[in-house]
């Protein structure tokens, strides 16, 4: 299947959204997570649940379906990084990025308190933010360097190709993948984007949600994302040098569709 929603959170209202399309003004549905943290930072869609960062009580948060009021799940990883932002799901574990260390992170399952690697990236952007797994490589973006970036593997020190997108938006916040081309957020001018490919400088269509401080972003297009069940898989262009519980498996076929 095609994009058919695209999940994202925004900060003013802290509030994890729904928009219609790959970008339509319609917002089929939202649900308030101040309560829960007032500063959602990152967000995913893992096929069934929706993992989502809060970066005031450094914690990732399983909510249930797309959404409900019901956490499912969450983890504390203060101890790792207190400036959580993107935050994902690769079938199996939780990447996720840090900007107070300014590193990508791979924790076990949905969540656990174990932490499978990082990847210190501060030497390409002090400002680590959103990121994503397409199955192959881990995009995500810095807000210093104002680009998008594809990191080889799940982690290596390789940056395959980045994408300056100064021209477009100074703050760049969250990205993810389709398949075909690279939602991503900025909030200089709060606005979702859809960047051609894995990158080009061919901006595709935005969409303003003033006002709403977009963040994370995602597809609902999970099996498209990592590349499985006929998805499209990555290619890059050039190259350069708590408490939780158990998680569960990825079943593409036993998907929630977004109504």
């Amino acid at each position: 299947m095609a994009t058919t929603a695209t999940p994202w959170c925004g900060t003013d209202a802290d509030k994890l959204y729904l928009q219609s399309g790959q970008f339509t003004s319609t917002i089929k549905t939202s649900e308030a997570v101040g309560t829960t943290d007032s500063e959602p930072r990152g967000m995913s869609w893992d096929g069934t649940n929706t993992p989502w960062a809060g970066n005031v009580t450094d914690k990732h948060y399983l909510t249930s379906g797309q959404f409900s009021s019901t956490i499912k799940t969450s983890q504390a990883v203060g101890g790792v990084d207190l400036d959580l932002r993107g935050v994902s799901w690769d079938g199996t574990n939780t990447p996720w990025t840090g900007s107070a260390a300014d590193k990508l992170y791979l924790h076990s399952g949905q969540f656990t308190s174990t932490l499978k690697t990082s990847e210190d990236v501060s030497s390409v952007d002090m400002s680590a933010h959103g990121m994503t797994f397409d199955g192959t490589n881990t995009p995500w973006c810095g807000s210093s360097g104002k680009k998008l970036y594809l990191q080889s593997g799940q982690f290596t020190s390789t940056l395959k190709t980045s994408e300056s997108i100064t021209s477009i938006d100074t703050a760049p916040q969250g990205n993810s993948w389709d398949g075909t081309n690279t939602p991503w957020t900025g909030t200089q001018a709060d606005k979702l984007y859809l960047q051609s490919g894995q990158f080009t400088s061919t901006l595709k269509t935005s969409e303003t949600v003033t006002g709403l401080r977009p963040r994370g972003i995602d597809t609902d297009d999970v099996d498209s994302r990592l590349g499985v069940g006929g998805g499209t898989t990555s290619t890059s262009s050039t190259s350069t040098s708590s408490t939780s519980t158990s998680s569960t498996s990825w079943r593409p076929h036993a998907r929630i569709k977004c109504s």
